[in-house]
C-alpha cells in the first residue's frame, strides 16, 4: 500500500512537471515569436517615414493636434507614400494608405482581428460587432446579418419619415430664416431614428408609459480612449483602473447596460403579452429571437450589441447627414440638382418617400458619397494581420498592427483629381465603374464592412430629401469653412452653420 500511494504521488508529480515545463515552453515560444514579430517591424519602420516623433509618446500627440486630418492625414501620400509609419509609444503601426494594398489586408478572413487600440473601447462600446474580433465577432457577425436584409430595411423607411418630419417642424418653427449649426439638429434626429429603431421606442408615441428618451445615457455618452493616448501611462490599463477616469466610464457603462436590459425586458413583455402589433419591430427583437433560439448569443451580447448600434450609429450617421447639407450649402448647382431631381420623384407632394423613391434618387447618392469621401465618419480603422502580407512595396510581419486612413486614401490625386473639391458627378456609374473597388472605405470593405451601411444610406437620404423639398440652405458669411478634427469619428471645429429659407411653394397635399 506504501508503495502505491509513493508511486502514485510521484506519478502526479511528473505529470505536474510535464504541465509546468509545456507552459513554460509555450510562455518562451510566444515571448520568442511575439519579439521576433515585434523585431522585424522595427527594421521595416525604420525604412519607412512618417509624422515628427516625440520622444517615448511616438505619435500619440498628433491626437491633439486640431490640425491632423489635414496637415497629416491629408497629405500623408504625398509626403511619406503609400506605407507610413506610425508610431503608438513603442508599439509600430503600418499606415497603408493605396487600394491595391488595402484590398490584400482587408478582403482577407485572415486579417480581421481589430488591433489592441480597441481594446479602449470596451468600456464604452463593449464587446459587440465593432470591438469584439475572432470566433464572436464572425458567429455575431452571421446571426445579425439577416435583420439588415433590404426587404427588412424597408421597414424602417417609416422610422426614418417621422423622424425627419419632426425635424422639419422643429427647424420651421424654431429656426427658419436663421443661422444655425445644423448638426445639433440633425444629431437629435438620428438619436430618435436609433431610439425606435434599436431599442424601439416610438418617435411618434408618447404616453405616460413610455421611456422618457430625453433622460436616456445614450445622448450622454462619452469615450474616454483619446484622453488616454494624450496620457500614455493610461494606455495601461492596471494604471488607468485606479483613476477616477476610469471609474467614470465603468459608471457610465453600467447606465447605458441598465438602460439597454430595461427595453430588452419591455420588449419582451410586450412580445408575451401579445400587446405589441401596433409597435413597429425593432433591432431589439430580431436579436431577442436570436438568443432564443441559440444558446451562446446571451442577453449581455443584445447589451452589447445594442450599445455598439446605438452608440456608433449616432456620430457616424449625424456628421454625415450635416457635412452632407453644408456642402450642399456651398455648392448651389449641386443643390438644385438635387431639388429637380426631387421634383421630378415628388411632383410637389408632401408624400413621404417609398423604396422607389430612394432608389430613384440617385444624384443625391452621389451628394452623399462626395461628402462622405471628403469627410468620412470614421477616418480611421485598424487591423492586427493574422499572417504575413505581402504589398506592392514591403512586406509586412504577420502580427502587424495596420491603420486604414479613409481620409487619406479617399484623398489620392491619382483616383480622385482635385481631391479637395467636392464633385459629385465622380461616384457616377461611369466614372465609378472603373474605379478600384477599395479607393472608397467610408464603410470599410471586406468581411468587416459596417454590417449598417445600408440602413445608414437610406437614412441619410430620407433625412436630406426632407430638409431640401422645403428649404433652401444658404451659405452664413464667415461661416463658409471649417477645420476637420478627429475624436474617433470626424467632427467640424465650431460646427456646420446653414441658413434656412422656406421654398416659394409649400409641398402640398396629395
Amino acid at each position: 500500500m506504501f508503495v502505491e500511494k509513493v508511486f502514485e504521488r510521484a506519478t502526479k508529480l511528473e505529470l505536474f512537471s510535464l504541465l509546468l515545463l509545456m507552459v513554460i515552453t509555450l510562455s518562451i515560444y510566444t515571448f520568442y515569436a511575439t519579439l521576433n514579430t515585434y523585431l522585424k517591424s522595427v527594421l521595416l519602420m525604420l525604412r519607412l517615414t512618417g509624422p515628427p516623433l516625440v520622444p517615448f509618446l511616438g505619435n500619440c500627440h498628433l491626437i491633439t493636434d486640431k490640425g491632423v486630418m489635414q496637415k497629416w492625414c491629408g497629405n500623408a501620400y504625398k509626403l511619406y507614400g503609400s506605407v507610413v509609419r506610425i508610431w503608438v509609444l513603442l508599439f509600430p503601426f503600418f499606415a497603408v494608405l493605396d487600394p491595391e494594398d488595402l484590398q490584400v489586408i482587408l478582403s482577407s478572413k485572415k486579417h480581421t482581428n481589430k488591433a489592441f487600440v480597441y481594446r479602449l473601447m470596451h468600456n464604452f462600446l463593449g464587446d459587440g460587432l465593432i470591438t469584439s474580433s475572432g470566433s464572436k465577432w464572425s458567429n455575431h457577425r452571421r446571426l445579425i446579418q439577416p435583420a439588415f436584409h433590404l426587404s427588412l430595411l424597408e421597414k424602417f423607411i417609416d422610422t426614418f419619415v417621422d423622424a425627419s418630419q419632426s425635424l422639419y417642424e422643429n427647424l420651421d418653427a424654431s429656426a427658419k430664416g436663421q443661422d444655425i449649426n445644423i448638426a445639433k439638429y440633425v444629431n437629435n434626429c438620428v438619436v430618435g431614428i436609433l431610439n425606435e429603431a434599436v431599442l424601439g421606442v416610438p418617435i411618434k408615441k408618447r404616453d405616460q408609459d413610455m421611456v422618457n428618451m430625453e433622460d436616456s445615457p445614450f445622448r450622454q455618452g462619452k469615450l474616454m480612449m483619446p484622453q488616454r493616448f494624450t496620457r500614455p501611462w493610461l494606455l495601461l490599463d492596471g494604471v488607468y483602473h485606479w483613476t477616477n477616469m476610469a471609474n467614470d466610464e465603468l459608471n457610465q457603462k453600467k447606465r447605458l447596460n441598465d438602460f439597454t436590459r430595461q427595453m430588452i425586458k419591455r420588449r419582451r413583455q410586450m412580445q408575451n403579452n401579445n400587446n405589441g402589433n401596433d409597435e413597429r419591430r425593432c433591432l431589439l427583437d430580431f436579436m431577442i429571437e436570436i438568443s432564443d433560439s441559440n444558446p451562446d448569443f446571451t442577453e449581455e451580447d443584445i447589451v452589447n450589441e445594442a450599445c455598439t448600434f446605438m452608440l456608433a450609429g449616432q456620430d457616424s450617421v449625424g456628421a454625415a447627414v450635416a457635412f452632407t447639407l453644408f456642402l450642399l450649402t456651398q455648392n448651389a448647382d449641386c443643390q438644385e440638382r438635387c431639388c429637380q431631381e426631387l421634383e421630378t420623384i415628388f411632383e410637389g407632394s408632401n408624400r413621404a418617400p417609398t423604396m422607389t423613391d430612394l432608389r430613384e434618387m440617385r444624384y443625391m447618392e452621389m451628394c452623399i458619397k462626395e461628402a462622405l469621401r471628403l469627410y468620412p465618419s470614421v477616418p480611421l480603422m485598424s487591423r492586427k494581420l493574422g499572417e504575413e502580407v505581402r504589398l506592392k512595396d514591403y512586406t509586412l510581419p504577420a502580427g502587424s498592427n495596420v491603420l486604414i486612413c479613409p481620409y487619406a486614401t479617399h484623398r489620392l490625386e491619382h483616383i480622385y483629381p482635385e481631391p479637395e473639391k467636392f464633385i459629385p458627378e465622380r461616384f457616377s456609374p461611369e466614372n465609378s465603374e472603373h474605379r478600384h473597388p477599395y479607393a472608397f472605405l467610408p464603410f470599410s470593405a471586406g468581411p468587416r464592412y459596417c454590417i449598417g451601411n445600408r440602413f445608414a444610406i437610406m437614412e441619410m437620404k430620407t433625412i436630406v430629401s426632407r430638409l431640401l423639398r422645403s428649404f433652401h440652405l444658404l451659405p452664413v458669411p464667415g461661416k463658409t469653412t471649417f477645420e476637420a478634427t478627429f475624436r474617433i469619428t470626424l467632427r467640424a471645429s465650431g460646427g456646420l452653420w446653414v441658413h434656412l429659407k422656406p421654398r416659394d411653394h409649400p409641398l402640398a397635399d396629395h
